[in-house]
């Protein structure tokens, strides 16, 4: 096993700083809602993937199919998504955001944004496009990475 050098070790301590930036705002707005860090990964996923099976979502998020069903039984009680019937086969129930959800989803995303923006106006002028360039260089090495090997999504 190759032990990380100094640089690695900055960068990840650099990188770990940097993805919890927003937390203390979404957070806040989970809290607000009484809700879980797993649940909120459910709503952003529905988000993201649009609507989907109990069984899609589990295995998108990496969990077994009773966890997802305890997740959104607590999230259709709180009329953040709903159940529908598979239009192709009725045996199938189908997971989707309601109104309330795609609006909760697209406050957090939107306090979470604006609070990233504040951050960005403190930087020192000309420092956020080097930030932007080295993320794009770290996303595009990260998708160079998975292209060669099987790396869990």
């Amino acid at each position: 096993m190759k032990l990380p050098n100094k640089l690695h070790q900055r960068a990840l301590v650099a990188y770990g700083r940097a993805v919890r930036i927003v937390d203390p705002v979404r957070f806040q707005l989970w809290a607000e809602r009484g809700l879980t860090m797993p649940q909120v990964r459910v709503l952003f996923e529905l988000v993201e993937l649009g609507e989907r099976s109990a069984g899609e979502l589990a295995e998108a998020l990496s969990v077994a199919p009773p966890t997802i069903t305890g997740l959104t039984d607590r999230l259709v009680k709180q009329d953040l998504i709903e159940r529908r019937e598979d239009a192709r086969d009725r045996r199938v129930v189908r997971l989707a955001l309601t109104d309330d959800g795609r609006a909760l989803t697209a406050e957090i995303a939107e306090q979470a944004g604006a609070y990233l923006r504040e951050v960005f106006d403190a930087l020192p002028a000309g420092r956020l496009d080097d930030i932007c360039a080295a993320l794009e260089d770290l996303a595009d090495a990260n998708d160079r990475l998975r292209s060669r090997t099987a790396v869990p999504s």
